[in-house]
């Protein structure tokens, strides 16, 4: 959110792994008029993550649109509202000592996120994780195919704006300060997830994915807000008039597609057959290593 919704980031960033069949999964999703092939994204990566499923790909040709979250590279007026509290008017003195120390850790300075909301302050961190583990926004999923999208001249649908994922992170009941402090207390505990969380994406290993967004909820106002809520209303879209009769590739954070209340499964709820199309693999999760280029 904004350029992804994060609350749950790390399970959408990538770190590398190898797998000589198993591949990411990807859905079909279909009624009598529509076809929508489903694809989890993550928003950092890395040119080793390619080239992207071929169940996916074939499709490409004979899509009529690709669907993302937010198209990010639509110019837009997304503000970030300026009577939304800052971290350091909301952090206790204890607080603000523990996010410095992660600053440090993470190679921050502390400033700019005193000065930002929590959300914001939130995926600032996260997102310098990603760097740190030498993985770039331009190399995301999402980033990746829409690029591709606008040079083939393939129309682009949004089931949200980037405005719209500004103002779900605004409307947190504490302003994302519980996205900000679990991000603090459990960095060092993140930092080794992240190849795990990685490994099982590449792998397509849906239970693995599944207990790590089990063991990574923040608070259920939280998750309802910013997960399962979204998940209804894409859902919702997806089996409206606003969906004409067509076929469709479907690129959303990849936490959006487990479980009961994620995206595939509430399709199936109004009335679409589902049908992988991958071959999924246990993951074994790597030891830390970085990207290098």
């Amino acid at each position: 959110m904004f350029k992804s919704l994060l609350s749950k980031l790390l399970l959408l960033v990538p770190v590398f792994s190898s797998w000589s069949h198993a591949e990411p999964l990807v859905w079909m999703a279909q009624d009598t008029q529509r076809q929508f092939i489903l694809l989890g994204s993550i928003h950092a990566g890395h040119p080793s993550l390619y080239p992207l499923p071929q169940a996916f790909l074939n499709h490409w040709r004979s899509a009529n649109a690709l669907v993302v979250e937010a198209n990010i590279l639509a110019p837009n007026q997304a503000r970030i509202n300026p009577a939304i509290p800052l971290t350091e008017n909301l952090l206790s003195t204890e607080e603000k000592t523990a996010l410095l120390d992660t600053a440090r850790k993470a190679g921050l300075k502390v400033t700019p996120l005193l000065k930002s909301p929590p959300w914001l302050a939130a995926i600032q961190l996260q997102m310098k994780m990603a760097d740190n583990a030498g993985l770039s926004p331009a190399h995301g999923i999402d980033m990746t195919l829409l690029r591709r999208a606008e040079k083939d001249q393939l129309p682009i649908k949004e089931l949200e704006s980037v405005q719209q994922q500004i103002t779900l992170m605004e409307q947190m009941d504490d302003h994302g300060k519980d996205l900000l402090m679990a991000t603090v207390g459990e960095w060092e505990q993140l930092e080794s997830q992240l190849q795990c969380m990685i490994s099982a994406w590449q792998a397509g290993d849906l239970a693995q994915l599944q207990r790590i967004f089990d063991d990574s909820h923040y608070s259920a106002k939280t998750d309802e807000l910013l997960i399962y809520a979204r998940n209804r209303d894409w859902a919702n879209q997806m089996a409206s008039e606003y969906y004409p009769p067509g076929k469709y590739l479907v690129v959303v954070g990849a936490m959006h597609l487990l479980g009961p209340q994620g995206l595939p499964a509430l399709l199936s709820h109004q009335g679409f057959t589902l049908e992988p199309l991958t071959q999924s693999a246990k993951a074994i999760c790597p030891s830390t290593q970085k990207y290098t280029s």
